[in-house]
């Protein structure tokens, strides 16, 4: 991703958006919620995401903003409510919102001024 993001900037030199950035994770309706708000491998997708975000910024790449997708379980058009993207697991019955392991992190993350390394 590095990669690509140094290319589009040298490229274009233009300022970089980076829109619905996110993973998901099939909804597997017998798992107990407490195992489905561990999410180990979204938290890895963004650490290693934002990580290498990071190195392109470093490298002069100009990436005004990155969003994540999203803060919320939701319906995804071509996939229905089959897949779970969000920071927040939602419960569609009840409509309670829980967060994940990924909404943790990504709160340390967003406080913390060492960037996307721990």
């Amino acid at each position: 991703m590095q990669k690509l993001i140094e290319h589009v900037w040298n490229t274009y030199k233009t300022p970089i958006y980076i829109c619905e950035n996110g993973v998901d994770e099939f909804n597997n309706k017998t798992l107990p919620i407490e195992d489905a708000l561990k999410d180990a491998r979204r938290v890895k997708y963004y650490r290693d995401y934002i990580m290498l975000m990071y190195k392109a910024i470093e490298n002069g790449a100009d990436v005004c903003a990155y969003i994540a997708w999203s803060l919320l379980d939701n319906f995804e058009w071509a996939a229905g409510y089959t897949s779970r993207f969000g920071l927040y697991y939602v419960d569609f019955e009840t409509e309670r919102r829980y967060p994940k392991d990924s909404a943790e992190w990504f709160s340390k993350f967003l406080k913390s001024k060492d960037g996307p390394h721990h």
